[in-house]
């Protein structure tokens, strides 16, 4: 009996030595929580990532937190330091005013690490958007996507009718001019009118041509008001209210659409263009018609321009490490991770879009027509990087159109014009600028 009850005791022992090592081992697991925004590109790039970072750290477990309105929600945890996640990718906002706030980790550390071959984070960022993330001396985001932008068209039915590809902003408005004629009903372009911004894909592309990549700089300081007159920026708005503001060249209803409605109208062969971005096709994925190819124009050129091929990519999405998250270092080597070579590629793979790093995505296999019309834009333009440091602008005071916005729905109706709406801007900002600048901290 002795030796039975030895037996047991050391049975006994032994289960509880090896469900305390199991125990042990899970408590002692890292755990990185990563919060994105779970929108047009969806989750399954960010699970690659995962997956392949944990392959390699297997100490580590990565807990994905996708939302659509990441964005918006994570501002009160941020300043509330509540229920943080270790790492964020969110959306273009003000992260500027949260650095300044210091509810930011400083990255000054990340940017001068190792991503791979002696080469650091700051060497492998493309050299227009290495300031990116650059706020009173020290670095505190990393730019997310890069992108391109413009405008889109059905390379399908360009192809059927016989239309020609317009290089130029006289030939697109005699092209918008054959469609009407030749389309059979369909129409040169729709746009979402509730989202009526999509049209600064093109706006600040075509402003970018006239004055130049400096003159856009010049523009995002905003020293004086003066810059609120540029004739790069009035251009830009007068060729789209030729295009646009003769509405025979919409389909009727635009200004009530939202973004994914003027797609379907797009893709269901409604319209022959639209203004948008790299994004679409992942956007609409589930929705294509089989058969159906789109592909991303050259953005026509207007006439006096110093830069003829110019892409807005609209850089602006980010990634952040909170102040407070409870695993910053191990965020910090995930990001690092995430910049090597095949990350990218395998990004791009997945999304379709590349990132602000020095690789070339144009050499990956198998990817659509329209990522590849879109991917030798972004190789072989001049590509627009909006980059400000003025309080003003990350404070929200002061932006592209700061009165009211960019108004495009109204001069599609007709209620406003280029003119009054670059001269109604200048007109709000002069009558504004001491006290948008003592707000901000400008002023002693």
């Amino acid at each position: 009996m002795k030796k039975i009850l030895l037996i047991f005791v050391m049975f006994i022992s032994l289960m509880t030595f090896v469900g305390c090592g199991e125990k042990t081992t899970t408590i002692e697991k890292d755990i990185l929580r990563i919060g994105f925004v779970e929108a047009g590109y969806g989750r399954d790039w960010l699970v690659e990532w995962a997956n392949d970072y944990q392959a390699e750290n297997p100490n580590v477990e990565i807990i994905l937190e996708g939302n659509p309105n990441m964005t918006a929600n994570v501002g009160p945890k941020i300043e509330n330091s509540s229920d943080l996640a270790d790492v964020y990718f969110l959306l273009e906002t003000n992260w500027q005013k949260w650095a300044t706030m210091g509810y930011l980790e400083p990255l000054d550390d990340l940017y001068a690490s190792e991503v791979e071959d002696g080469v650091t984070l700051e060497d492998k960022l493309i050299d227009e958007v290495v300031d990116f993330g650059l706020i009173n001396d020290h670095y505190y985001s990393l730019p997310w996507n890069d992108g391109v932008t413009g405008i889109v068209y059905n390379a399908g039915m360009f192809e059927d009718k016989g239309w020609e590809v317009p290089e130029t902003f006289d030939e697109l408005v005699a092209l918008t001019e054959q469609i009407k004629t030749e389309g059979a009903g369909i129409k040169p372009f729709t746009w979402p009118g509730q989202y009526s911004a999509y049209w600064n894909f093109a706006v600040y592309g075509w402003w970018a041509q006239i004055e130049g990549i400096e003159g856009m700089n010049e523009f995002f300081r905003f020293e004086s008001p003066d810059v609120f007159l540029q004739q790069g920026k009035l251009k830009a708005m007068q060729a789209y209210e030729t295009l646009i503001g003769d509405q025979s060249n919409s389909i009727n209803g635009v200004n009530g659409l939202i973004h994914t409605q003027a797609q379907m109208q797009f893709v269901n062969g409604l319209a022959a263009m639209i203004p948008n971005g790299i994004w679409i096709e992942k956007e609409m994925e589930a929705a294509i018609p089989e058969g159906f190819e789109m592909k991303m124009m050259q953005l026509p050129t207007l006439e006096g321009a110093v830069e003829t091929k110019i892409n807005n990519s609209m850089l602006g999405d980010f990634i952040i490490i909170p102040k407070e998250a409870a695993n910053k270092e191990l965020a910090k080597d995930f990001l690092l991770f995430i910049s090597r070579d095949a990350e990218l590629i395998k990004y791009t793979e997945m999304t379709g879009s590349p990132r602000p790093f020095e690789y070339d995505p144009t050499q990956i296999e198998g990817l659509s027509p329209f990522v590849q019309s879109c991917l030798q834009i972004w190789k072989e333009s001049t590509n627009l990087y909006i980059i400000s440091k003025n309080p003003m602008y990350f404070g929200n005071l002061l932006n592209t159109f700061p009165k009211s916005g960019p108004l495009y729905g109204d001069i599609y109706l007709g209620d406003e014009t280029a003119q009054s709406v670059i001269q109604g801007d200048y007109d709000y900002v002069v009558q504004n600028w001491d006290e948008f600048r003592e707000r901000s901290g400008m002023v002693d």
